[in-house]
């Protein structure tokens, strides 16, 4: 189908902004620590002080237990 494009991947580390898809990546590939996804992608540790780090545990955690993610790992907050 011509001019369909991809849906990007949403960001899950506001101050590093690291994608979702990254991260996904990260965990399939055997980290499985916030410190390890930090150290291969750099999410999980910002000016922010880590706001992220709660989201990478649960997409770490849902893996583990089945093997998916969440569809979106960090909820958009919208602003009123």
């Amino acid at each position: 189908m011509p001019n369909q494009k991809k849906k990007r991947s949403p960001v899950v580390c506001l101050c590093n902004s690291i994608r979702q898809d990254i991260i996904e990546a990260t965990i399939r590939q055997g980290n499985s620590s916030v410190d390890d996804i930090y150290d291969q992608t750099t999410a999980g540790v910002g000016p922010c002080g880590g706001s992220c780090r709660p989201y990478i545990k649960e997409m770490i955690a849902q893996f583990e237990k089945d093997g998916t993610f969440p569809e979106v790992a960090r909820p958009i907050k919208k602003r009123k």
